[in-house]
């Protein structure tokens, strides 16, 4: 488990422009301008190295890396204790990972440092098969929000898509920056929503960026 999980995170982060190497089948070091600066554990515990103490790069990369690391401990975990998908027709070896009114929630580990597909299915046949697949590329938290919808278990109204996510954090930004200071509950109820908000996109400042880069500017 601990080697698949280090070796995953390591392919995850290098998607993400973010150098990493296994050590010893340990940890895995992280990087910032080819110098060590955090670690994670087996058991996706980050830690910061004597060079990202006091370094304002590293943790904010500490705070991104941990993301991931929590993220790609989840599903390989869950990967290797789930049984095989039996189904009629499916000839590839998928993993069966939930399983609950009338949706499929499974998994497939790719290979060759492919990573991981996940993909929902709804059962056919008595459940004797499967159909209308949706597909998901090193998405297991959007496989995971779309079985949820799938099998009944929340509505989708009550999910917000990351553009919606990024457009309520702009206005929590506007909230704090330009209007009047809120009450201490309030307050506290906003910071924890943006707290959620940077947990739940990942690439948050990159779409404030794009975002911010596409409104119509004046020309004075």
């Amino acid at each position: 488990m601990k080697n698949k999980y280090l070796t995953e995170l390591s392919r995850r982060l290098s998607v993400d422009g973010i150098q990493s190497a296994i050590k010893e089948d340990r940890r895995l070091d992280v990087f910032l301008h080819d110098r060590p600066v955090l670690y994670v554990s087996p058991a996706s515990d980050v830690f910061l190295l004597p060079d990202g103490s006091q370094n304002e790069e590293a943790s904010e990369l500490y705070h991104q890396v941990a993301v991931t690391a929590d993220e790609v401990y989840g599903y390989v975990e869950a990967m290797e204790k789930a049984l095989p998908l039996r189904a009629s027709g499916l000839h590839e070896d998928f993993r069966l990972l939930a399983d609950f009114g009338g949706a499929v929630l499974a998994g497939q580990e790719r290979g060759n440092g492919l990573g991981y597909q996940f993909v929902t299915w709804v059962w056919a046949y008595e459940r004797q098969g499967v159909c209308h697949g949706h597909y998901y590329e090193d998405d297991f938290q959007s496989a995971k929000q779309d079985f949820a919808v799938r099998s009944g278990l929340i509505s989708k109204a009550q999910l917000f898509s990351p553009e919606e996510l990024t457009e309520l954090y702009r206005a929590t930004n506007f909230l704090l920056e330009e209007g009047p200071e809120p009450e201490e509950k309030p307050l506290k109820a906003i910071q924890e929503a943006r707290t959620k908000i940077e947990y739940t996109v990942p690439d948050l400042q990159t779409r404030l960026e794009q975002t911010q880069s596409q409104e119509p500017q004046m020309n004075l």
